[in-house]
């Protein structure tokens, strides 16, 4: 009885070798392998491509990192970053440092794991990183304080920078600034690099104005961390009308634009001497001479009652060339089609990701243009201001003709 039991324990300890022995057999015999594996530093992360195994069913792909060359014999498989399915043939791993490293790909199938390592097949031989992590939010500049204040028919800037070696955008707007894309509407002012945060800013007055102060490389970054407590004016600042003062004229070191030219006061007729009529413009319609009709006529814009409210739709220059620039090159065609609202939606949505002063200051004058039209004369009082800065007399015309629209409703409420 002993010797049978010794006999079939015999026998299946035999059978369990040679099973074990048939796998490992199988894999040294049929032993897939996923090929071509590349690694690449891309940004902070690293790439890595291969080409899936042959003649597997629904392989799973296991990919294993190392500090060192990966040896066969020493390597360690709980250093597994990643499990993925057939089909993908690329992950782009972030380790989070700059620390070289080795790469290597197994296949899997059925719980089989074909531990087969091939130089330049499934593994690196060549140590891979990524490139070191550059966060803007972590060197840019802090400011605070700052203060916006009215003085002497202007107003005055200051503010602390925390790296004054850090160059620092100063911006304006006549709306408040909560967000990055508040930006793209803003006026650039200027820049400060190594001084002192301070400016006298010759605005308009009557019109509040919102200022806010920006990191430069942090806003060129992409980056959206930029508005703050103590970098923004939560409240606009006005000029008071009141405080103006047409024959006082000043010059300031520290200025945004030049002080404007002196008002000549012109009171006396040249050729006769005799006292002129006040220069103001007339509130009731005046007739032309026959002459200044023919002249205005030449001009396409017809036999104009003065003062002349309404204006025919205006292209910029820039626009009239045969191969005019993309960003503006749409507003001819809906500007034949008097198609102000889609003008206006699309100068609006181009505004959000613009930042060159030239192309914002083309887009704020069709802007404005598409608001005169549709009636809305406040908003395109203030988008002809943002577009004098670069088309001064073009932009400088709407003005007149808004202020005579508005002067002319204000009269028939008086009348009422």
């Amino acid at each position: 009885m002993k010797q049978l039991l010794y006999i079939l324990l015999l026998c299946l300890l035999t059978g369990q070798i040679s099973a074990q022995t048939a796998e490992s057999e199988l894999k040294k015999v049929y032993a897939p392998f996923p090929s071509r594996l590349s690694a690449k530093t891309k940004g902070t992360g690293i790439l890595l491509t291969w080409k899936d195994a042959k003649n597997l069913n629904n392989p799973t792909y296991n990919i294993y990192e190392s500090m060192s060359p990966i040896d066969p014999e020493s390597f360690i498989y709980e250093k597994k970053i990643a499990t993925l399915s057939q089909g993908i043939e690329n992950y782009l791993y972030e380790p989070g440092d700059s620390i070289p490293r080795y790469f290597l790909i197994l296949a899997e199938e059925d719980g089989i794991l074909f531990d087969v390592f091939i130089p330049y097949r499934n593994m690196t031989m060549e140590s891979v990183s990524a490139a070191v992590m550059d966060i803007q939010e972590e060197k840019a500049t802090r400011i605070s304080s700052l203060e916006v204040l009215p003085k002497a028919q202007s107003l005055l800037i200051k503010g602390r920078s925390s790296r004054p070696q850090r160059a620092v955008i100063l911006f304006r707007s006549t709306e408040p600034m909560e967000k990055r894309e508040d930006l793209s509407k803003a006026t650039k002012i200027r820049v400060f690099l190594n001084e002192t945060i301070e400016l006298r800013d010759q605005v308009i007055p009557g019109i509040p104005f919102y200022y806010a102060l920006v990191d430069k490389e942090l806003y060129e970054s992409g980056s959206s961390v930029l508005l703050y407590d103590g970098s923004v004016t939560p409240q606009g600042v006005t000029i008071p009308l009141e405080d103006l003062n047409p024959d006082i004229s000043q010059i300031y070191h520290y200025t945004s634009r030049p002080a404007p030219l002196p008002l000549l006061n012109v009171e006396l007729d040249i050729e006769k001497g005799n006292k002129l009529p006040d220069p103001g413009v007339p509130s009731i319609p005046v007739e032309l001479s026959s002459e200044t009709e023919n002249s205005l006529a030449s001009l396409n814009l017809g036999k104009a009652v003065h003062p002349a409210v309404w204006r025919q739709a205006q292209l910029l220059s820039v626009d009239r060339a045969e191969q005019g620039p993309t960003e503006t090159s749409w507003v001819n065609n809906l500007m034949r089609h008097n198609d102000w609202e889609s003008i206006l939606t699309g100068t609006e949505e181009q505004l959000k990701i613009t930042f060159d002063e030239e192309i914002k200051s083309r887009l704020f004058f069709y802007k404005g243009q598409a608001n005169y039209f549709l009636g809305n004369l406040e908003y395109a009082f203030m988008d002809f201001l943002s577009s004098r800065e670069v088309y001064y007399s073009e932009s400088n015309a709407w003005i007149s003709s808004i202020y005579e629209q508005r002067k002319k409703r204000d009269l028939s409420r008086n009348l009422d």
